[in-house]
C-alpha cells in the first residue's frame, strides 16, 4: 500500500509531537515576542481575507456596534474586533468589549480547523465566552460559516498541519 504526498504530510506533526520531550520545546517564545503591532495587522489582514465573503453579503452587521475581544491566553494575545467602515479592525484589548472570547492557541486552532466541536470546547472550559453570549453565538455561527475548501491551498495546508501538531500534544 502506498501513501499520497498528503497522507505523507500529515505523519510529519505526529511523528514531531511523539519525540520525547517536544511537547516541552518553547515553541510559543517567538509568537509571544511578536510585537503588538504586528500582531494586530496580521490578525487583521488574516481575518478580512477569510471574511471577505460575508463581509460583502452583509453577514456581520450584528459586529456593527459591538466589540468582540479575543483573549489567547498562552501567548498572552489580547485584541479587540470591530466593523467600522465595512471591514474588520483590529485594536488592543479592553474591558469595555461587549464579548470576550478566551482560551489557549491549541484550542482556538483547533476550532477554526473544525478538529474539535465548538460546543464541546466550550463545556470543556477549554474555551470560555463572557458577556453577551449572543454576540458569542452569532461569531461561532460566523466561523462555521466559512468554507475551509475556498481558503488558499497554503493557509489551508499550514490550518490543517498545525492542527494535526497540536492534537498529539497532550491538554
Amino acid at each position: 500500500m502506498t501513501s499520497t504526498p498528503h497522507e505523507f504530510a500529515l505523519l510529519i506533526p505526529k511523528k514531531l509531537a511523539a519525540l520525547p520531550g517536544f511537547q516541552y520545546l518553547p515553541w510559543k517564545i517567538p509568537l509571544k515576542l511578536l510585537p503588538l503591532s504586528i500582531q494586530l495587522i496580521i490578525a487583521e489582514k488574516v481575518a478580512n481575507y477569510i471574511f471577505k465573503q460575508q463581509l460583502a453579503e452583509g453577514d456581520l452587521t450584528f459586529l456593527e456596534n459591538a466589540v468582540l475581544r479575543i483573549q489567547i491566553q498562552d501567548l498572552k494575545y489580547d485584541w479587540q474586533v470591530s466593523k467600522p467602515h465595512g471591514r474588520l479592525l483590529f485594536s488592543p484589548g479592553t474591558d469595555t468589549a461587549d464579548t470576550t472570547f478566551s482560551g489557549n492557541s491549541k484550542e482556538f486552532l483547533l476550532l477554526a480547523s473544525r478538529r474539535e466541536d465548538p460546543d464541546t470546547l466550550f463545556f470543556q472550559r477549554r474555551l470560555s465566552i463572557e458577556g453577551n453570549t449572543e454576540l458569542g453565538l452569532q461569531v461561532k455561527n460566523l466561523v462555521d460559516s466559512v468554507d475551509l475548501d475556498e481558503l488558499p491551498v497554503v493557509l489551508n495546508r499550514v490550518l490543517y498541519l498545525t492542527a494535526d501538531f497540536f492534537e498529539t500534544l497532550p491538554h
